[in-house]
């Protein structure tokens, strides 16, 4: 195997690494939920339902 070829090959298997931890970062469970949390908090309802104690005037 010439030194080029061995250079293209290690290069190669370099980027490969490099994709594949990117690739596990990304889809690591506590980085996901980490993520998610806030959006699932800001979509609860936090105010009362209307027709509850105190939500409605009698007129």
């Amino acid at each position: 195997m010439t030194p080029r070829a061995l250079a293209y090959l290690l290069f190669t298997l370099l980027l490969a690494l490099i994709f594949a931890g990117i690739i596990a970062y990304y889809f690591n469970r506590k980085r996901y939920e980490r993520v998610e949390s806030p959006k699932h908090r800001m979509l609860t309802d936090d105010d009362p339902p209307p027709g509850s104690a105190g939500g409605e005037r009698e007129g």
